[in-house]
């Protein structure tokens, strides 16, 4: 008797060295980096606005979101354009993965010690091959993030 496990595929990227994936379904393209056009007070992890063949979508800076150390956008970036109910938005990121065939019954969810701000964006981490691959949620990744306030004295986790 053979058994079979569910998989779905995810595109693969990293930032500052930690493995993400997206679902395929929510990547239209990958490509290099490209020309932004600044927003004036967008928020910090709004890069700019990106023209894709006519379609005007904002450019959001993986690092900056998730409350990393900044990494100016350069040649070495790599853009990832999501869609997301008909919305189409990219993302900045350090480097372009593949894409792997995840198991479905593989994905945990983030332990509580995981920051809240990556929490809020994580549909669960994988463990593959020695790595650990974290997943992203579109919609909650294209939402405002919500900022817990921190004591004063403390650093944010």
């Amino acid at each position: 008797m053979t058994t079979t496990t569910e998989t779905d595929k995810w595109a693969t990227f990293r930032v500052r060295g930690e493995m993400f994936a997206l679902r395929v379904e929510d990547v239209q393209e990958v490509m290099m980096a490209q020309p932004l056009t600044p927003v004036p007070l967008a928020p910090e992890h709004i890069v700019g606005l990106l023209n894709l063949r006519g379609q005007v979508m904002p450019a959001i800076d993986l690092r900056r979101r998730l409350d990393m150390d900044a990494r100016a956008v350069d040649q070495e970036s790599a853009m990832i354009v999501l869609k997301s109910h008909g919305e189409l938005a990219s993302l900045v990121v350090d480097e372009i993965g593949d894409v792997l065939e995840l198991p479905t019954e593989g994905w945990v969810a983030p332990p509580e010690t995981v920051a809240v701000v990556h929490r809020q964006v994580l549909v669960g981490i994988c463990p593959i091959e020695g790595h650990l691959v974290l997943g992203l949620d579109v919609a909650a990744l294209l939402a405002e993030p919500d900022h817990v306030p921190v004591p004063a004295g403390r650093k944010a986790t």
